[in-house]
């Protein structure tokens, strides 16, 4: 406290224990006790997992008899493809496993509820395959993810770039 009894912009806690984590040698900060081991480990495997995206790019660049120097690029697409895309048709394709996944259902399972919700197999088959999401879809889509028609709009048309490759089991 200071001479006025008002409270100082910079205090510690006195009971809470932090540990200085370093990274490279050097301090990179401090997290609590309870939270250091769980946050050391992501950060070292985040690490090891792009050290070896970095070495498979390499051998496939190798491989192909591409230019070494192009790895930094490949690195960025495979990225790129492994993101969950967030606008467009694939991320109503995403959508749709995701709810996939959350009911268990396996492919054909899948295709049979989806078509009691009046979204025939083969629209089905065509939106995984990046077709256009017609507006004539998007009534029995918000009922099979559990969204309403504005926020699949917003998904369907949203700003973010697309890209045309997505993979789906």
């Amino acid at each position: 406290m200071s001479l006025r009894n008002e409270p100082l912009a910079w205090q510690l806690e006195a009971n809470e224990t932090y540990l200085p984590v370093y990274y490279k040698g050097e301090i990179a900060g401090f997290f609590k006790q309870e939270f250091t081991d769980e946050v050391l480990k992501f950060l070292n495997e985040e690490e090891l997992l792009q050290k070896a995206l970095q070495k498979a790019c390499l051998d496939l660049i190798k491989n192909s008899g591409g230019d070494p120097k192009q790895v930094k690029d490949l690195i960025k697409k495979y990225i790129k493809m492994s993101e969950r895309p967030k606008y467009g048709k694939r991320a109503i394709a995403a959508l749709l496993n995701e709810r996939q996944k959350e009911l268990d259902l396996d492919n054909q399972e899948f295709a049979k509820f989806c078509d009691t919700f009046k979204l025939s197999p083969t629209e089905l088959h065509n939106i995984y395959s990046g077709e256009a999401v017609e507006d004539s879809l998007l009534a029995p889509l918000s009922r099979i993810l559990g969204i309403s028609k504005e926020r699949l709009l917003e998904v369907r048309d949203g700003s973010e770039e697309e890209s045309e490759l997505y993979i789906f089991p």
